[in-house]
C-alpha cells in the first residue's frame, strides 16, 4: 500500500520535511524576486515574493498556506534515483522506469501533475505502450464535465467575476478552503464595471460566513443563507430554482433570494465540486446549472466552476489536444478510447500491473492501494511509506524550471519561470529519456539486421 500516514501526522512530516532541510544559519548572498507567479491552486497569483539563497528559497508571508508552505524548497537535495528504498544513478533508474514500461500488459500513467509539456510527453509515452492516463484530482473535473455534456453550460471568468459581478452566490462549502485567496484577489477589489463598486455574497448551505470572508471586514456586503437544520445542499438548490419559477410562499427566504437573483446586474453563481458530499455530486451541479439558466433569461448569470489544483485544466486541455477526449482516456487498443467510469486512476489501479505515479508539484499523495508496481516521479521531498518499486526525483513547475500551468477558469495559459537549480530534471525530460530507452533496444536490432 502506498499513500499517507493518518491526516495530522503526514501534514506533520511534510512540514517537517520542508522546513528541517533548510539550514537556520546564514543563507549567504540572498536574492529577491517579486511577483512570481503560484503555480499550485489554480487561481494563478502572481504577487509572490520570493527569497532565494544559497540554502534554497522560502515564500514571504502571503496569507496562503498552500503557497507560504509549498514554495519553501531546500538545496541541495537528493538527485538519484530509488529502487525500493536502495538509491541508484538517474540513469540506472531511467533504465529500470523504460523495463518495467516496455513490459508491462496494463500501464496506468496517474497522478499526471506536471506543466503542459511534462503532461503531454506522458501522453505520447502512454500512446507508446498502451497506458491509461488520468490526474489525481480528476473527480472535481468529472463532476462538472458530466453536466456540461448532458446538459451544457453558461460560465464565467475570474475577470469577469473580479470586474463586473456585484452578487456573488456561494453554494456548498467554502471554495477559498481549495482556493485559499479567491476572495482577496478576485472578490475584494473594487469592481471595475459595477457603478459605485457594490458586490455582495450570498452563501447557500454550509457554513453561512467562513472566516475567509469576515477577514475581508466591511469591503464587501456578506450575508448568510443556510438550510432548515437535516436539508442539504441538493434541497437548497431545489428550493430556490422552485422560487425562481415562482412557486415559493411570499415569506420563504428563497423567495427575497430570487428576487435578488433577478434584480442584479450580473449575478454570478459559484461552486467548488471537489469540495461536495454526498453519493451524488453532479446531480448538484446540474441544479446550479439549470439554476444559472433561470436567472440569465432575464438577467446577466453565469458560473464559475472551481477546480484545477496541480494543473489539472492544464493536464485536461492537453489530453484535448492530443487525443480529441477529456481525460481519463486509454491507448490499450492503439487508437484512444475515453470512458470516465472505466478509466478513472482508482478503478484502474485494480488492474493495472505498472502504474507510473507522477506528482511534480508538491510532496505530498493520496493513499491507495495496487498489487502492481509503482514507479514514482515526485520531488526529492516527497515521502512514501512503503518505498515504491522505483523512484525518480523531479522538479517543480515554477520552482526547479519553467512550465506552463492552466488557470482554474481554462481561459487563461501561464507561464511559471525557474527559481532555482537544485539539479533536478523536468516531469517532460525524464519521460523524455524513458521514451528514448524504450526506442533504443528496437534501434539496436535494426542496426544489427536482425
Amino acid at each position: 500500500m502506498l499513500g499517507r500516514l493518518p491526516t495530522k501526522i503526514a501534514r506533520a512530516i511534510e512540514l517537517f520535511t520542508l522546513t528541517s532541510l533548510l539550514p537556520s544559519g546564514d543563507w549567504g548572498a540572498m536574492t529577491f524576486h517579486p511577483d512570481t507567479l503560484c503555480p499550485f491552486c489554480g487561481l494563478g497569483c502572481g504577487d509572490i515574493g520570493i527569497d532565494r539563497g544559497e540554502a534554497g528559497i522560502s515564500a514571504r508571508p502571503t496569507g496562503c498556506p498552500q503557497a507560504d508552505r509549498l514554495f519553501h524548497r531546500s538545496a541541495p537535495v537528493p538527485t538519484d534515483g530509488r529502487m525500493g528504498g536502495t538509491p541508484l544513478s538517474i540513469d540506472d533508474a531511467i533504465a529500470k522506469a523504460a523495463q518495467l514500461l516496455g513490459a508491462s500488459r496494463a500501464p496506468l500513467i496517474a497522478g499526471l501533475a506536471a506543466d503542459v509539456n511534462g503532461v503531454l510527453a506522458a501522453l505520447t509515452l502512454a500512446e507508446r505502450i498502451g497506458a491509461t492516463v488520468d490526474h489525481e484530482r480528476s473527480d472535481a473535473l468529472f463532476r462538472n464535465l458530466a453536466v456540461l455534456r448532458r446538459f451544457g453550460w453558461s460560465v464565467t471568468t475570474l475577470a469577469e467575476l473580479r470586474n463586473r459581478c456585484d452578487l456573488v452566490l456561494v453554494a456548498g462549502p467554502d471554495p477559498a478552503a481549495a482556493f485559499p485567496r479567491l476572495w482577496e484577489r478576485w472578490v475584494a477589489p473594487e469592481p471595475a464595471f459595477v457603478p459605485g463598486g457594490a458586490r455582495s455574497i450570498i452563501f447557500l448551505g454550509g457554513d453561512p460566513l467562513p472566516e475567509t470572508v469576515q477577514c475581508l471586514g466591511g469591503r464587501i456586503e456578506t450575508s448568510g443563507l443556510s438550510g432548515e437544520a437535516g436539508q442539504d445542499l441538493t434541497t437548497l438548490v431545489g428550493r430556490l430554482r422552485t422560487a425562481l419559477a415562482g412557486r415559493a410562499a411570499q415569506n420563504e427566504p428563497m423567495t427575497a433570494l430570487a428576487a435578488r437573483l433577478r434584480a442584479a446586474r450580473y449575478a454570478v453563481v459559484a461552486w467548488a465540486a471537489g469540495l461536495f458530499d454526498g453519493p451524488q455530486p453532479d446531480m448538484i451541479v446540474e441544479g446550479l446549472v439549470r439554476l444559472v439558466r433561470s436567472v440569465d433569461g432575464t438577467t446577466r448569470c453565469a458560473g464559475l466552476p472551481l477546480a484545477g489544483a496541480d494543473n489539472l485544466i492544464g493536464a485536461n486541455q492537453a489530453c484535448g489536444w492530443r487525443t480529441g477526449f477529456p481525460l481519463r482516456t486509454g491507448f490499450e487498443g492503439g487508437a484512444p478510447l475515453h470512458d470516465p467510469e472505466r478509466f478513472a486512476w482508482q478503478t484502474r489501479l485494480r488492474d493495472a500491473d505498472v502504474t507510473l505515479w507522477i506528482s511534480a508539484f508538491r510532496p505530498a499523495l493520496p493513499s491507495f492501494t495496487t498489487g502492481g508496481s509503482v514507479i514514482m516521479l515526485a520531488p526529492p521531498e516527497m515521502t512514501v511509506m512503503p518505498e515504491p518499486a522505483l523512484f525518480i526525483p523531479v522538479g517543480t513547475p515554477g520552482i526547479d524550471h519553467a512550465g506552463d500551468v492552466f488557470r482554474t477558469d481554462g481561459v487563461v495559459a501561464l507561464h511559471a519561470d525557474a527559481l532555482i537549480d537544485r539539479g533536478l530534471a523536468s516531469v517532460a525530460d525524464v519521460i523524455g529519456r524513458i521514451l528514448a530507452a524504450l526506442d533504443r533496444p528496437t534501434a539496436d536490432k535494426e542496426a544489427a539486421g536482425c
